[in-house]
């Protein structure tokens, strides 16, 4: 039996483990796969993609679960603004890299 192969993030997804098509990016986050309707998914433990894989279709399967990756930006006293992100981001955890397309 053949993995289903998603494009989009769904409720009836979350915490299970899935396969994913997307576009391999490097985030300040880490490495990511952008879908089909502009959803990014961090990959745990990826801090980058590999030139070859870089900006290409990918197939990725993994435990997808939604958790705060990125800490919240912070503002100085004197009004600076530091990094981060507000709320929760979507994490493949355990992932298999399937191929690139």
């Amino acid at each position: 039996m053949t993995d289903e192969i998603y494009r989009s993030i769904s409720d009836n997804i979350m915490n299970k483990e899935i396969t994913f098509r997307g576009i391999a990016m490097d985030a300040k986050g880490g490495a990511v796969i952008i879908l089909f309707k502009g959803e990014i998914i961090y990959l745990q433990n990826m801090d980058c993609w590999d030139d070859a894989m870089l900006n290409r279709g990918v197939l990725v399967k993994g435990l997808l679960v939604e958790r705060k990756l990125i800490p919240d930006p912070v503002v100085a006293e004197d009004g600076a603004i530091s990094t981060g992100a507000y709320g929760t981001q979507y994490v493949l955890e355990n992932v298999i890299i399937i191929q690139k397309e």
